[in-house]
C-alpha cells in the first residue's frame, strides 16, 4: 500500500491595498512636504495618491486639492527634469498623471491658471514622456476653462510655432 501524501495548499495573503482615506489627506500631505523624506518614500506617497485617485470624483475633491495641489506643484518645480528612468523621473511622471486625471470642473477652476503655467514651463524643459502629459493637461484646461485662460493662449501658440521651427 502506498503511503498517503499530504496535500500542501499555499496560503495566499491578499495584496495590501493602500487606500487614501479622506482622514489621511493631511498626514499624506505632511509626508509629501517633508524635506527629509527620501525620493523613494516620496514616490511611494505619490503612487498611493495616484492609486486612490477616484477620491477626486467625490465630494472630497476640494479637500484633496487643498491638501495636495501646492505640494504637487512644488515637487514638479523642485525635482529636476530627468532624461533617464529612475525614481525622480517616476515621481515627476506620476505627479503629472495625477494632474492629468483631475476632473476639469468648477472645483479645479481656481487652480487652472497655475496648472497651465506650470505645464507650459515643463513643456519647454522636461522629457518627451512628461511633455506629452503636459500637452494633455494644457488641452483639457483650455477646452474647459477657455474664457478665463485667454491670456495664456498666445504663449502656447508661440511654443508650438517654436517647436515647428526647430
Amino acid at each position: 500500500a502506498r503511503p498517503k501524501q499530504a496535500i500542501v495548499v499555499p496560503v495566499v495573503q491578499p495584496a495590501r491595498e493602500t487606500m487614501l482615506l479622506t482622514g489621511s489627506f493631511e498626514a499624506h500631505a505632511t509626508r509629501l512636504k517633508d524635506p527629509n523624506l527620501s525620493l523613494d518614500a516620496r514616490l511611494q506617497v505619490v503612487t498611493e495618491i495616484r492609486d486612490s485617485i477616484e477620491i477626486v470624483h467625490t465630494s472630497e475633491y476640494a479637500n484633496f486639492l487643498q491638501h495636495f495641489f501646492a505640494g504637487f506643484c512644488s515637487l514638479l518645480e523642485e525635482v529636476p527634469p530627468q532624461f533617464v528612468d529612475g525614481p525622480a523621473q517616476k515621481l515627476r511622471n506620476t505627479l503629472l498623471e495625477i494632474l492629468n486625471r483631475l476632473p476639469n470642473n468648477e472645483t479645479l477652476r481656481p487652480h487652472a491658471g497655475q496648472t497651465l503655467r506650470l505645464c507650459m514651463q515643463l513643456l519647454d524643459r522636461d522629457n518627451e514622456e512628461n511633455a506629452v502629459l503636459c500637452l494633455r493637461i494644457i488641452f483639457d484646461l483650455h477646452k474647459n476653462f477657455r474664457p478665463s485662460l485667454e491670456k495664456e493662449v498666445q504663449p502656447f501658440l508661440d511654443f508650438v510655432q517654436q517647436v515647428y521651427k526647430t
